[in-house]
């Protein structure tokens, strides 16, 4: 009698138990530890990204001339820069700047590159054959390269630096999309609906583009820890953020002169780099894995 109803409530829990791809791809996310833990930190990030300037113990420039490149101390966790300003302050309200430049140009190079290689693949001909080569010549310099010409074309800044990126950061998309509309503009739901009428515009939004958002996503969580880091490469050459911004390349270039006697200077400005690049490296790892239907536990 224990055995049938256990039997029973067994076979309950099964069809109650509702398998949705969003469900199945939690459940494959929550396996993989090391990424749940890069989320966290993200999350962390972005927390301190909306609420670091109230955070940080001190203003980012306020000056304190008798603790000058002072090492880390409890009055001071990073330490001070050369002008006796707290490290600590300013990395943690840098990292609003260095999340906000990171989200918006891989944003700008999505929208683009997507919307390119809906068309590109949709339309062949001329169209494909414009787009696809306009993105050869941008693979064919390495993205700090194309980065650094367009900033010394338009000039220093924060907001030339977004517009760089997103630029480079356009063509890697516009072939992802590309690819999965021409493996998904002859299937039977997309002639389903070219038979009943429907637009062009619908096919491509509706029908398409929701079949290329798990690549997309993946794509752009990548794309974000290397677009961060080209950021701060910019700044720490001159070109990006201009003094007194707490960017973290900057404050690396800042520091990079106080080397041998304050380390600090770029030890802690070098991991808040590195950590959020390897983070959001980890998290697309993880979510290639769990959106990915081929793979199984």
């Amino acid at each position: 009698m224990i055995g049938k109803k256990k039997n029973a409530k067994a076979e309950l829990n099964e069809k109650t138990d509702i398998k949705t791809p969003v469900s199945e791809m939690v459940r494959k996310f929550k396996k993989q530890k090391n990424s749940v833990v890069a989320l966290f930190f993200i999350l962390f990030l972005v927390f301190l990204a909306l609420f670091g300037e109230v955070l940080a113990p001190f203003k980012i420039n306020e000056y304190d001339y008798n603790s000058i490149l002072q090492g880390p101390s409890v009055a001071h966790w990073f330490g001070t820069d050369e002008f006796g300003r707290d490290l600590f302050s300013r990395i943690i309200t840098g990292t609003k700047i260095s999340l906000a430049v990171g989200l918006s140009a891989v944003s700008v190079g999505a929208v683009c590159g997507t919307i390119l290689g809906l068309l590109g693949g949709y339309y062949r001909g001329v169209v494909d054959a414009i787009i696809m080569r306009i993105c050869d010549v941008l693979f064919a310099f390495p993205g700090i390269i194309l980065a650094i010409a367009i900033v010394a074309i338009l000039g220093s800044g924060i907001g030339n630096v977004v517009i760089a990126v997103s630029v480079f950061s356009t063509p890697t998309f516009a072939r992802l999309v590309r690819s999965r509309t021409l493996a998904l503009k002859n299937s039977v739901f997309v002639q389903a609906a070219k038979n009943l009428g429907a637009s062009d515009a619908r096919i491509l939004f509706r029908h398409i583009l929701p079949g290329a958002v798990p690549e997309i996503i993946v794509q752009f969580t990548m794309s974000v820890g290397s677009s961060i880091l080209t950021a701060s490469s910019l700044s720490f050459l001159g070109m990006g953020a201009q003094p007194p911004t707490p960017e973290w390349g900057l404050l690396l270039a800042n520091g990079r002169n106080y080397m041998m006697t304050s380390m600090h200077c770029t030890v802690f400005p070098g991991l808040a780099i590195f950590l959020t690049v390897l983070s959001f490296n980890i998290l697309g790892d993880g979510l290639r894995d769990a959106l990915d239907p081929k793979l199984t536990d």
